[in-house]
């Protein structure tokens, strides 16, 4: 039961430094938030491009043959 008190207190105060401890954000790790949220704009603009690429096909498609007079 002392090892168990023993480590549960060594945790416990390790913890509370890092709490404590205001080191602040570094220069990798808003790298690494940048890099997640250029992957998402780019995956979401990709994404949507297909969207709206394929909705201007089909309407072009649909002015093209009505502009000859056959109808969408």
């Amino acid at each position: 039961m002392l090892l168990l008190s023993t480590t549960f207190n060594y945790v416990r105060t390790k913890v509370a430094d890092l709490r404590t401890r205001e080191d602040g954000v570094t220069a990798v790790e808003y790298a690494l938030m940048v890099t997640v949220v250029v992957i998402l704009l780019v995956g979401g603009v990709l994404a949507l491009f297909d969207a709206v690429q394929a909705k201007f096909d089909r309407d072009a498609g649909c002015a093209a043959t009505a502009y000859k007079g056959e109808g969408c």
